[in-house]
Parts: structure tokens; C-alpha cells; sequence
């Protein structure tokens, strides 16, 4: 079982930094090739993936507890699956996102493990039926360990590729702010499928939706009334939509390339290193630009239902200064309590990093229930805040609108905090040299 996970034997990468890292722009983070002439993955590297994609999460993108069960359940040793780089897309070969999402509980109770399955099997029948060819290609919806995880499942089970990319580069809280929204591309149809009953019978509805906001309300509306968990498919495109070869940089835009790469890289070095100041050391030869923001022990964690999503507080606190971390699923705004300022906020990201032995860590994993979750954090722990500057695409005004207006709506759910909440968004850099 997945308590064992430590002790899974761990290969030494065939990694060569040198030749795989290529920087494009500043702040162009990415990790082309998994391994030297390899597009194919194990078990033992989708759990790298995992840990990588949590940490990247900004806090969100489901339990890192979570995603390791669901791996066990779903993948097996002898399970190959295989990713494609985005700039090795075939022009007519079919595109689509699935996705899970409803309620960690009832995940860990046994529900949802299906519904991503066959949210893309009716994407399938859909496409087959309009007289086009089956998938060949799913890009992961977010960097999350849940929703990084889940076309990986697929892949073992279809053996349809996984393209090394995702339109976030990060976990959002809401479907309109991924860069697939904001660069208007075609939406529909929106699948919705629940779990695979005893019978072998699931439901599914398919919908026109109006836009990336209607889609998600309909979706949450479909989950509960399905054990509040579905699986969701939605954006079919073609290779030609997203291959970011040189006769195809206008869709450099469109999504953040080799951030799958990226995931593995980080959580390999997180899996064999286990060692924080060494794991941090990483962090600042490696391509992508972050800082360390606090040190300290959780003190507590406190949750409001907001508009259907879990917003909360996480308090940090060591012999000098206590931080806030206000969530809405995701990190949004880090907060100095001390000294009454902001230090981080949406798109840039805000990560946990437990200090004992660099393990990536999820708001959900913190003061959960250890009888559930093998990778619960009590109250107590010792971590370190990591900052991450957003991808130059977040930066987007539309994006940034979006995330200020969720931090808004978080910090109104704590009013007697005080917080004022920001005018416009400052990047992690200009906060940290200030």
C-alpha cells in the first residue's frame, strides 16, 4: 500500500540538464524529455509526477495523499504509459482535456475512480460518431497531483499519449482561468460522466455550454448529484491547435509547454533527495525562478464554505513573525501578519515544502484525517513557504483580474483579519525587493 511508498526503490535519472533545459524567454521554466530518447513512463515516474505537480500546485490540485492512493488503485508496475512533447504533435490527431472533480472525502470513501475514464470514452463516442477519429492525445487540465495523475490512468488503460504541457502551469481554482479560456478556444461539447456502477452502467449528460463559468456550474451541479465527484471532458481540438514547432509558434500562447517534464524533474529530485536545504539548492541552479518566503511550524488551519469552494487560512508562525496563507482550493495571497504586507500573491505561486524531508504538501493533506490520508500533516509541522513566479502567459490582464477578484472574495470571508485587499497585482519580484 501507498504507507509503504518510502520505501519504493528509486532509479538514478538519465537526466542530462545541459541538453534538455532550453530557455526561450526569461522565466520560461521547462523540462523538454523525461529521459534521454524515453517517452515512455513507469509507475515509478508518475509518481514523480505527483510530487512534482503538488509542489508546483500552489497548494491546490488535490491531496498529494489522495493522488498516491488513487496511483496504487488504478496503475499497476507493469503499466506503461507514454507522453509526447508539444512540439511533436500529428496536425490531425484528436485533443482533448479530462478531468476529475467533486469531493476529496468521498474519493478516499472509493467514489470518482471511473468517472475521468469514462468522461473520456464518451469523448470517444462523440468524436467517432461526428464522423472523426478517437483520441490520441490528452493534456492535463492543471499542474495538481489529482488532475496531473488522472490522464496518466488513462493513458495505462487506453494507451492514448500524454502531451508534456498544460494550459495553467499551476492549480486554479475555477475553469475560466486557464489560458485556454483566455485565448478563446472552442469549448464545446462539455462531457460529464459519473463512477461505473456495479451494473457496469454509468450516467453522462453532454452539453453546449454558454462559457468556461457555465461549464463549471453545470459540472459541479452534475457532481452532486453523482456522490459529488464526475468526470469531465471538454476543449476537442487537433494536433494542429497546440504543436508548437517552429511552422507553429502562434500557439505558444495557448498552454505552458513541458511543465509535465518540469513535474517529474522536481519531484524526482524531491523522491531521491529527501532533503530540504539539498531540494532547495536544486530549486536555485534549476530554470525556473523561486524564493524562499518563510519558515515555521503550522499553527492552524481554518476553512469557510465560499461559493461551493473550500476557503481557508493557514497560519505559520516562528519565534518572530506570523504569515497568513489564504486559499480558495488554491494558495492566493500570502500575507505577513507582522509586518502588515503582502508577500505573494495570485498568478505567482505559494508552496509548501515540509522541512524534514522536502515533501510537497497540499492545503487538503493539512489537518486531515490521518485514518484517510497516508500523507496527512498535522498541526505542528515545520515547513518551509516557497515562491514561484507565475509564468509570463498568467501575467495575462484578464488572468490577473480573475485571481485579484478571488482574493478578494477570500479575504471577505475573513473580515475580522483586516486584510486589505490589493488594488492591483504586484509580481513575486517587485514584493520581494521591497
Amino acid at each position: 500500500m501507498l504507507s509503504d511508498f518510502n520505501k519504493v526503490s528509486t532509479r538514478k535519472s538519465s537526466f542530462n540538464e545541459n541538453q534538455q533545459i532550453k530557455k526561450i524567454a526569461e522565466n520560461d521554466r521547462k523540462v523538454k524529455d523525461f529521459g534521454l530518447g524515453k517517452y515512455q513512463l513507469s509507475k515509478t515516474d508518475i509518481s514523480y509526477i505527483i510530487y512534482g505537480a503538488c509542489f508546483l500546485a500552489s497548494g491546490g490540485g488535490g491531496s498529494i495523499g489522495l493522488a498516491l492512493l488513487f496511483m496504487d488503485k488504478m496503475i499497476n508496475n507493469a503499466d506503461v504509459m507514454h507522453y509526447v512533447n508539444p512540439d511533436n504533435l500529428d496536425a490531425n490527431k484528436n485533443i482533448a482535456f479530462v478531468a476529475g472533480l467533486g469531493s476529496p472525502d468521498k474519493v478516499f470513501e472509493g467514489f470518482g475512480q471511473t468517472a475521468s475514464l469514462n468522461a473520456c470514452l464518451e469523448m470517444d463516442n462523440y468524436l467517432t460518431q461526428s464522423g472523426q477519429e478517437p483520441l490520441s492525445y490528452l493534456i492535463p487540465v492543471e499542474m495538481g497531483a489529482i488532475n496531473a495523475l488522472i490522464p496518466f490512468i488513462i493513458s495505462a488503460r487506453k494507451g492514448i499519449k500524454v502531451i508534456n504541457g498544460d494550459p495553467c502551469g499551476r492549480a486554479m481554482p475555477e475553469l475560466s482561468m486557464t489560458l485556454f479560456n483566455i485565448n478563446k478556444l472552442p469549448l464545446n461539447p462539455v462531457i460529464l460522466t459519473s463512477d461505473t456502477d456495479e451494473s457496469g452502467h454509468y450516467q453522462k449528460t453532454i452539453v453546449q455550454v454558454d462559457d468556461a463559468n457555465d461549464a463549471e456550474n453545470q459540472a459541479r451541479r452534475f457532481a452532486k448529484s453523482h456522490n459529488s465527484t464526475a468526470g469531465l471532458a471538454c476543449y476537442p481540438m487537433q494536433g494542429a491547435d497546440l504543436n508548437c514547432s517552429i511552422l507553429s509558434d502562434r500557439n505558444w500562447a495557448k498552454f505552458n509547454q513541458w511543465t509535465v517534464g518540469l513535474a517529474w524533474n522536481l519531484g524526482q529530485h524531491m523522491i531521491e533527495f529527501r532533503n530540504y536545504n539539498k531540494f532547495l539548492e536544486f530549486l536555485d541552479s534549476f530554470s525556473l525562478t523561486s524564493y524562499t518566503l518563510f519558515e515555521g511550524i503550522i499553527t492552524n488551519k481554518e476553512e469557510r464554505k465560499i461559493s461551493g469552494f473550500d476557503a481557508g487560512k493557514i497560519t505559520v508562525s516562528n519565534k518572530d513573525e506570523t504569515f497568513f496563507i489564504y486559499y480558495k482550493n488554491e494558495s492566493l495571497l500570502a500575507w505577513n501578519a507582522t509586518k502588515k504586507c503582502n508577500v505573494a500573491m495570485g498568478p505567482d505561486s505559494i508552496n509548501f515544502l515540509a522541512q524534514k524531508d522536502a515533501q510537497p504538501l497540499s492545503n487538503a493533506d493539512i489537518n486531515s484525517d490521518p485514518e484517510k490520508n497516508p500523507k496527512h500533516i498535522p498541526l505542528g509541522t515545520a515547513i518551509g513557504i516557497i515562491g514561484l513566479c507565475a509564468f509570463e502567459k498568467l501575467q495575462n490582464t484578464v488572468l490577473v483580474d480573475l485571481f485579484l477578484s478571488n482574493i478578494q472574495e477570500i479575504l471577505a470571508a475573513f473580515p475580522e483579519d483586516r486584510v486589505p485587499v490589493p488594488d492591483s497585482y504586484t509580481p513575486l519580484s517587485d514584493l520581494i525587493s521591497h
